[in-house]
């Protein structure tokens, strides 16, 4: 069976937490950014990592991008590279290219060139606030494949205080945590000595099938909404 193939634009929170979860799905993962360190340090966490300059549109194709099933680019803070590397993925033929907007004119302008979705963190946050008072076992936060999903769910009452070692959720439940909001604190990419914690708002990946097994699982009445952003 083909493994899906992802390509990631931009190394900040946001594009790490997806790069190292996909991968850890089982997914060939390339990241790029024009940050050398960052690149470096993400490399234990994905298939493949570049150091280049992604609004150049020759360096884009010797990367062979247009292989990629899908396209994520993270780089929402520099308008101008975002909206060259999401028209270029989209001109090379990427079947779903995902994009994270700094403004809803930002987020206008990506959705005309081609964007196949577009996110915008806080106006997302917004909205898992309001699906989280409406139903509170579990908030999507985004679909990146047809059979690969990420939601948001507090700890369920059998993962509260213990560590990710001991809960070993990659065999016992084939997800990955990828993130966890606890209070004002962000903690990405937790160690496996990391003990959960009643009102953690954690950030799960995985197959569509097994996420849907955690909902019976997750806590039911949400206590609390943590602000952030991913």
């Amino acid at each position: 069976m083909k493994k899906n193939q992802y390509v990631v634009f931009g190394l900040g929170r946001f594009g790490w937490s997806i790069t190292k979860a996909l991968y850890e799905y089982g997914a060939e993962v390339l990241a790029v950014d024009i940050d050398e360190e960052l690149v470096n340090d993400i490399s234990p966490y994905c298939t493949h990592s570049v150091c280049t300059d992604a609004t150049d549109a020759r360096n884009l194709e010797q990367l062979g991008i247009n292989n990629m099933d899908v396209a994520i680019v993270c780089v929402a803070s520099n308008v101008e590279s975002s909206i060259f590397i999401t028209l270029m993925c989209k001109q090379l033929g990427i079947p779903k290219v995902i994009s994270k907007a700094s403004d809803d004119r930002h987020k206008l302008v990506l959705e005309r060139i081609g964007a196949d979705e577009v996110i915008i963190p806080e106006e997302a946050m917004g909205e898992r606030l309001a699906a989280m008072l409406a139903k509170p076992n579990m908030v999507e936060v985004m679909t990146l494949a047809d059979k690969f999903r990420i939601v948001e769910i507090l700890t369920p009452k059998r993962w509260q205080n213990k560590t990710l070692i001991e809960l070993n959720l990659r065999n016992n439940e084939r997800v990955n945590i990828i993130l966890i909001k606890r209070g004002e604190e962000i903690i990405t990419s937790p160690a496996g000595d990391c003990k959960l914690l009643e009102d953690d708002l954690l950030v799960v990946a995985g197959a569509i099938d097994d996420i849907k097994k955690l909902s019976s699982k997750a806590t039911k009445a949400v206590t609390d909404v943590f602000a952030g952003k991913l």
